[in-house]
């Protein structure tokens, strides 16, 4: 339940992840890439709807699914500003400051929102939402993308692990709640049992 006291504190946060969201479509758009699938290039529009609602929990869901692979990229986008080198397929290789600038503050969205909420206890209802997000990814891959596009990884995993997974794509919701969603809510946990009051 979310006080009267921060009702301005998530309103402005709302509006500051509208501002990612339209930082995220810009890009895209002067980058000729129209492709919006990938978790870290829409998922701030959810956000923004559920600070505006104050759903903390679903909040909490979406971090579960983007916090790791989101700071991973930003490791990789600063890696390459200062070595030149990418161990990321997904970072351009002759990106301008305008894309380095926006893609790290796209992709600083779910820690962000960690932020603040990391007083908020994570419950097994995210863990069900976050789970509920995964199959509607899931669904948009399958229908809406190809395996060359590898959006989110549902498709294709080749750039992302260096050995075949049998069925992968069937098992994608599973192998990425287990290894991605439960580790994340751990870590929002621990974050948890240390600063709260």
């Amino acid at each position: 339940m979310v006080s009267s006291g921060n009702n301005k504190r998530y309103l402005i946060l709302g509006f500051l992840f509208l501002f990612i969201q339209a930082v995220a479509i810009l890009r895209n758009l002067f980058s000729s890439y129209y492709n919006f699938f990938w978790f870290c290039d829409f998922v701030s529009l959810p956000l923004a709807l559920c600070f505006f609602f104050k759903k903390d929990n679903f909040i909490k869901s979406l971090i579960n699914i983007g916090l790791v692979a989101q700071l991973i990229y930003v490791t990789g986008v600063i890696y390459f500003l200062f070595s030149g080198n990418s161990f990321l397929d997904t970072i351009p290789s002759d990106p301008n400051i305008l894309y380095f600038v926006s893609s790290i503050l796209i992709h600083l969205s779910t820690l962000i929102a960690l932020i603040f909420t990391y007083k908020v206890k994570p419950t097994i209802n995210i863990l069900f939402y976050s789970l509920i997000f995964l199959f509607g990814m899931y669904t948009v891959a399958l229908f809406f993308t190809t395996p060359t596009q590898e959006i989110n990884y549902v498709l294709s995993s080749k750039t992302l692990i260096p050995f075949v997974i049998p069925h992968y794509t069937q098992l994608w919701v599973l192998l990425t709640f287990i290894i991605v969603v439960l580790p994340t809510q751990l870590i929002q946990y621990l974050i948890y049992k240390k600063f709260k009051k």
